[in-house]
């Protein structure tokens, strides 16, 4: 019996006893991210449209004159709900990874109240992809958010499915952050990623947040040249 798992509480429990955990959103005590707040969030009842992002009726995707290539978009909530904003902003930004737990409630209760499929199904060869940090804003962070959410969803929503890290990206010229017009944020990101490896297999690129499309676009545009069957897009949220 591995003895792991009980290593893991004890240290939980040892770290909660020296720093009590209160709610990043609401300050309630008792968990990092409550089930009041989490219940909050306004959540996204229909996949976003592949070809540009929107939301319209399923049928008119195939005739919609958006540019995107991934092969289907999934995510979770709206970026304008200030629980999920603010449980990304504690994590991306300050490194708030106690959260852990509590996101997976949330993807465990949003997985239990999706009724449609999810756009991969029908795939039999699917790896998942962190969305790569910059070097520097990693050493920055200590860490890459877009990992350890693609983590979150492999322990809920994609148990089956392996990780793969096979992207990497250089730096930008400017953040993507600070850029609010869409052609800048475009131009900003063109030439970012590069496959190490070649791929053999179709690929769920996950992320923290979608705005423009612009990041994750140029990400996937990367994936196909490395030979990627499909790409699909897997979030916490999405930013209109």
């Amino acid at each position: 019996m591995s003895i792991i798992p009980s290593v893991r509480r004890i240290a939980s429990r040892t770290l909660d006893l020296f720093y009590p955990a209160s709610c990043v959103n609401c300050g309630a005590g008792g968990s990092w991210w409550c089930n009041r707040c989490r219940s909050r969030v306004e959540l996204v009842t229909q996949d976003p449209c592949p070809r540009c992002m929107g939301f319209h009726p399923q049928q008119a995707s195939a005739h919609c004159h958006g540019t995107f290539q991934f092969c289907g978009i999934a995510t979770t909530g709206y970026y304008h709900s200030k629980p999920l904003r603010k449980l990304i902003t504690e994590v991306k930004y300050n490194g708030v990874t106690a959260t852990g737990q509590d996101l997976e409630r949330y993807l465990s209760y949003v997985l239990n109240t999706r009724t449609r499929s999810f756009p991969w199904a029908q795939e039999s060869s699917l790896f998942i992809q962190p969305m790569p940090l910059a070097p520097e804003r990693e050493r920055e962070r200590g860490f890459n958010q877009a990992a350890w959410i693609a983590d979150r969803f492999k322990r809920t929503w994609l148990q089956d499915i392996p990780m793969l890290d096979v992207l990497v990206r250089h730096g930008s010229v400017t953040a993507q952050a600070t850029l609010q017009d869409k052609l800048l944020r475009t131009s900003n990101v063109q030439g970012d990623f590069i496959a190490l490896t070649p791929v053999r297999g179709s690929m769920i690129l996950v992320d923290d947040v979608v705005t423009t499309g612009s990041t994750a676009s140029e990400a996937a545009r990367a994936l196909i040249r490395a030979g990627a069957y499909n790409v699909y897009l897997l979030t916490l949220a999405i930013g209109k």
